[in-house]
């Protein structure tokens, strides 16, 4: 392919523009069949502004791009010349979600907003896919930078770009550095991964609770007693009980525990939870801090902020929140005895770590979001030992080989269509559609890099909009997809017909994918269990099964 090279950057106060070496730097290309590389030598030290590389590239009749969404809960699927690549959402460009920092929970302050049909970008690894043959690129890293690939099927242009934005170089530079395969799927995964030296970390599926998607956080030690008992009736199906968000006065004030709430402490709720044969899970966003937390008062030089000293928030949850600056020596350290707490006080064994994309919201201390990113798991690693780790709202790339468990979509609603409010805050709202096509288009990932959390399978029938047809349906769906099946019900509640639905999900069949078509929003999945051919067949915007 013809390459053609910009950069643009700035030297002794003057912003210059660049296709080529020059006076400032000198400039190394490589192409190979299997890749791309590019080195930027600086002849003085040099300030990055942007740099890509384009090609011509003509995107055969019908095909499809694949775009990767910037973290766990980035909408994730292929696309057609037709379609449109939504942005950020009303809501979150008005006011009150600029103040809130809602576009800081996707990548819409460092990537260009699509506002064409036909023109679409992805994060770290993208293909053209032409019937069954895949034309793949990945990024071999993302330590240095986000890889951002762009496909303009309009143009028919192809380009590569690296977010390296305000980095000071001095000496040479990696600024690209792309695998390039073709062929069947499972082919060019299994070669990317190969090549990458990214293997999962484990094989265990994780089977059984979670309190969020029956209480969200209004939880208490009644309620978690309560189905704790009723689940451990079942515990030859189960491994897992995870206590999640509300147990905490403020996110960010983790060692004070809510005595209403839980008047016995935490640690009395993962004995109960061992008693019953069960391994203890807790949930927590180790890198946030809300904005009217005892931590965000007391330490505000532990938050992130921009150049001007601002304070930087980070997203609209619990009525808004900030983020930890991991390079600050004391707020590692309060990382890190939050985790003696959780592992070696209250004696749980698995944590979920939410929001993690926060840490990397804005390049600082000279490192680029991407850097920063790496970094910020490479110390959840540190802090969590051997104990697993199911990640959640994070960043794919840092995540390959680091982590046991990883979220690949958005939070489920308690029912199927995407609502009216939510297709105007952002790309990663709460929303079924995007929650199941992730799981969809994200299956590369599952046993290659990490194993895969498609998000859970509820059964009850109060408290939700799904028919129990859907419900039967997603709770299939999950265990196709998924290494991660949780539920979030009160299992005494159960009748025999959704009691058998239950033990299916989580038992240990032979369950093989053989293909996986979405057309039109038509979505169809032949499987085989136990070498029975069967096939689930349904529209992914508003769960019609046919």
């Amino acid at each position: 392919m013809d390459f053609r090279f910009y950069f643009i950057y700035m030297l002794e106060g003057r912003v210059k523009r660049a296709t080529d070496s020059n006076a400032d730097f000198d400039f190394r290309f490589t192409e190979t069949k299997k890749g791309l590389k590019a080195v930027i030598t600086p002849k003085r030290p040099i300030t990055v502004n942007k740099f890509y590389i384009e090609c011509d590239y003509k995107y055969p009749d019908g095909a499809r791009f694949f775009a990767n969404g910037f973290q766990s809960w980035t909408d994730t699927r292929e696309f057609v010349k037709t379609d449109k690549m939504d942005g950020l959402g009303r809501i979150g460009k008005s006011l009150f979600g600029r103040t809130m920092g809602i576009d800081y929970v996707g990548d819409y302050n460092f990537v260009n907003e699509e506002k064409t049909t036909g023109i679409f970008h992805s994060h770290g690894i993208a293909y053209i896919r032409n019937g069954d043959k895949l034309d793949f690129y990945g990024s071999v890293t993302d330590r240095t930078g986000y890889t951002i690939i762009y496909a303009d099927m309009n143009k028919n242009k192809l380009a590569f770009s690296k977010d390296i934005e305000g980095i000071i170089i001095e000496k040479p530079y990696e600024v690209l550095n792309i695998y390039h395969t073709t062929g069947s799927y499972d082919k060019v995964f299994d070669e990317y991964f190969e090549k990458i030296g990214v293997k999962p970390l484990t094989d265990e599926k994780i089977k059984g609770y979670t309190s969020w998607y029956n209480y969200y956080e209004k939880i208490n030690e009644e309620v978690i007693l309560r189905d704790l008992e009723a689940l451990s009736k079942h515990r030859d199906k189960v491994n897992l009980y995870q206590l999640d968000d509300g147990y905490e006065t403020a996110v960010g004030d983790w060692f004070s525990v809510d005595k209403k709430k839980f008047p016995h402490g935490l640690k009395y709720i993962a004995d109960a939870i061992h008693e019953k044969g069960f391994k203890a899970g807790i949930w927590l966003a180790p890198f946030g801090a809300h904005r009217k937390s005892k931590l965000a008062k007391e330490h505000p030089d532990w938050l992130v902020t921009h150049p001007s000293g601002q304070i930087v928030p980070v997203g609209h949850n619990w009525g808004g929140f900030f983020a930890l600056d991991i390079y600050n020596e004391d707020a590692r350290n309060y990382i890190k005895s939050v985790f003696n707490e959780i592992f070696n006080v209250w004696g749980f064994d698995m944590v979920k770590l939410d929001f993690l994309y926060a840490a990397a919201v804005v390049p600082m201390h000279g490192k680029t979001r991407g850097e920063i990113a790496y970094d910020s798991i490479e110390l959840l690693r540190e802090c969590v030992g051997d104990k697993p780790i199911l990640a959640c709202g994070v960043q794919q790339l840092p995540c390959f080989g680091k982590v046991e468990y990883m979220r690949i979509g958005a939070d489920m609603s308690l029912g199927w269509p995407h609502n009216f409010l939510r297709k105007r805050m952002h790309r990663e709202d709460v929303s079924t559609p995007n929650a199941i096509g992730n799981s969809i288009y994200r299956r590369c990932f599952n046993g290659r890099a990490f194993l895969c959390d498609p998000d859970v399978f509820l059964l009850r029938r109060t408290n939700i909009k799904f028919t129990p047809e859907q419900q039967a349906l997603l709770a299939q769906f999950i265990k196709l997809f998924g290494s991660v099946l949780l539920m979030s019900d009160n299992i005494d509640d159960y009748d025999d017909k959704q009691l058998e639905t239950f033990n299916h999900v989580l038992a240990d069949d032979d369950t093989q994918l053989v293909s996986v078509v979405e057309e039109n929003s038509i979505v169809t999945v032949d499987y085989t269990e136990n070498g029975e051919n069967k096939q689930l067949k349904f529209n992914i915007k508003d769960g019609t099964i046919y």
